[in-house]
């Protein structure tokens, strides 16, 4: 048994979410939010928040402000349009991840372009220092790997976190060294008899498991 193990169930979450979004929290650093629900994840130092839910049809987030944070969306399905001061008319097209670096500030606004709703998570990290230039970096989710986002070498934003998302095929090794927070976007995992199922947050150290069926995972940590 993983006694380090902690899973975050997100249909035992309240449902919340604001303008055209109904989201979940799974993960939100106490210090940042002091009345957050203590049940959730608090993140791992310089992750922060991690919420996913649903853009509802022809809808999303109305234009608003961000300063110092780095911003990782990743939309499992449907696609998602983007305007602000970072450019217009930019799209991600499931599976697909956006990566923006609010900086010295900039203002956005996220939205489902279709007749169907977009499944999505977004994740927050402080960055490595304020005051950075705003950017933005786009990646696609291809094939039975795990794309790094943030924190990588020379491609990502320079980042004290690392963050992953993709696919592991069924029967594959997942090796997990130190301490990490994960969340599901496709699949189900069993780890050590415990069934963690699509939008779960688990979280923990060390894990090394075989996969049983294929998975869609965003994995967290340290940068070492």
């Amino acid at each position: 048994m993983n006694e380090n193990l902690k899973i975050v169930r997100y249909k035992d979450l309240p449902q919340g979410g604001f303008a055209g979004i109904a989201e979940r929290h799974l993960a939100k650093n106490s210090q940042v939010w002091p009345h957050s629900n203590k049940q959730i994840s608090n993140g791992l130092k310089d992750f922060i928040y991690l919420s996913t839910g649903i853009f509802k049809p022809n809808d999303g987030a109305p234009l608003h402000p961000h300063k110092d944070v780095d911003i990782v969306s990743f939309i499992f399905s449907g696609e998602i349009g983007h305007k602000g001061s970072l450019g217009d008319g930019t799209k991600i097209k499931a599976p697909g991840v956006q990566v923006q670096r609010a900086g010295t500030g900039m203002t956005h606004s996220e939205f489902s372009t279709t007749n169907e709703e977009a499944d999505f998570a977004q994740i927050w990290f402080l960055p490595p220092e304020n005051g950075l230039k705003p950017g933005y970096q786009d990646f696609p989710i291809e094939g039975n790997k795990l794309t790094t986002v943030l924190g990588g070498d020379n491609h990502t934003f320079n980042s004290n976190m690392i963050c992953k998302i993709g696919f592991v095929e069924a029967g594959s090794a997942l090796e997990i060294k130190g301490d990490y927070v994960a969340v599901l976007f496709d699949g189900s995992l069993n780890i050590d008899g415990i069934e963690i199922n699509k939008r779960d947050l688990f979280e923990g150290q060390d894990l090394n498991l075989r996969t049983t069926s294929q998975i869609g995972i965003i994995l967290i940590q340290n940068k070492e």
